[in-house]
């Protein structure tokens, strides 16, 4: 059998250990921000939703459904449930994460472009994150004839 058939057969991919991780991070950091002051991305997070709402929603309120939107992606993420579903919240929000950054330039940056502030830098290294949910969820955005295209051979019969 060769290298690639055995790791494809494998019970766990390490597409499996990244959808685990960004189901651990969302549902964790969501969870702290149904509690005041947890968050270290609290200020930064209900600002930024206030400001996209013309200041017509509270701190509390704007925290309280950023929590329930990380949550529900969390466990999607973690229980392998509605993809596609948790894939466009996971994708709107991870597009959310970088407003700060021309919404609230004061917060993300010490001297704008070039040096990130902490918040600054707790938003860039989102990239990563949706990096890691692209190669994650790209399977299940695919239409019938790409995904026909992607899958693995049939073994020819004999």
């Amino acid at each position: 059998m060769s290298k690639i058939s055995e790791h494809a057969s494998a019970p766990w991919s390490s597409l499996d250990f990244i959808r685990l991780s960004l189901g651990l991070i969302y549902f964790h950091f969501g969870f702290l921000k149904f509690f005041p002051d947890l968050s270290p991305a609290e200020v930064i997070a209900s600002y930024t939703a206030m400001k996209l709402t013309g200041f017509n929603m509270q701190a509390a309120g704007a925290l309280w459904w950023i929590a329930v939107l990380e949550c529900a992606i969390g466990l999607g993420f973690l229980f392998k449930v509605f993809m596609r579903v948790t894939g466009s919240l996971f994708f709107l929000h991870m597009a959310a994460t970088f407003l700060p950054i021309i919404l609230l330039p004061e917060f993300a940056f010490k001297f704008a472009p070039f040096a990130p502030s902490i918040e600054g830098q707790y938003i860039l290294k989102n990239l990563v994150l949706a990096s890691a949910g692209w190669a994650v969820l790209e399977p299940y955005f695919r239409t019938a004839s790409e995904a026909e295209t992607h899958a693995e051979p049939k073994p020819e019969s004999a």
